[in-house]
């Protein structure tokens, strides 16, 4: 979705009168925090039925209740954009939509082998962009997850 932050319903607009709606919106000039919050705020806006959003994996879960974001050895340099994430998600877990967040558990590289699957944090990972792409769309097809956050790892 091009335009948003800088065209407000743009996305509201484009997403209406879907049943899906992937987000994987990115804005280096924007302000991560106003960013994310208004693209997820104007994707509930729009009525789609299902928000899967593109995230990031330090907001994935290192043990239970912690973020890889809020253990110590974070880089304070990462956290701006993260939170910025982050305020995205907070949009959508008090919205009534069903989302999903889709991260990768690493790096976006490798090889694309066909496959994927669902994992914990892992840094060192890559995962192919047309294997986090299938994973997106087997959970369009057929939704395993709901109002949650999951990581997708190589297989």
């Amino acid at each position: 979705m091009t335009g948003v932050g800088r065209n407000p319903g743009l996305s509201a607009s484009l997403a209406a009168g879907y049943d899906v709606a992937i987000s994987a919106v990115y804005d280096a000039a924007a302000d991560p925090f106003e960013f994310y919050s208004f693209a997820a705020r104007e994707l509930v806006a729009s009525g789609v039925r299902r928000i899967i959003v593109v995230g990031i994996y330090p907001l994935l879960e290192v043990s239970p209740g912690v973020r890889l974001i809020d253990t110590p050895s974070f880089p304070a340099e990462h956290k701006p954009f993260c939170l910025g994430h982050s305020a995205g998600v907070d949009v959508l877990r008090s919205s009534l939509v069903d989302w999903l967040v889709m991260s990768p558990v690493g790096n976006f590289g490798g090889e694309p082998v066909g496959r994927y699957g669902i994992g914990a944090v892992d840094p060192s990972d890559t995962l192919s962009y047309s294997d986090f792409a299938l994973a997106v769309l087997d959970e369009v097809s057929q939704p395993s997850f709901e109002r949650t956050q999951v990581g997708i790892r190589s297989a």
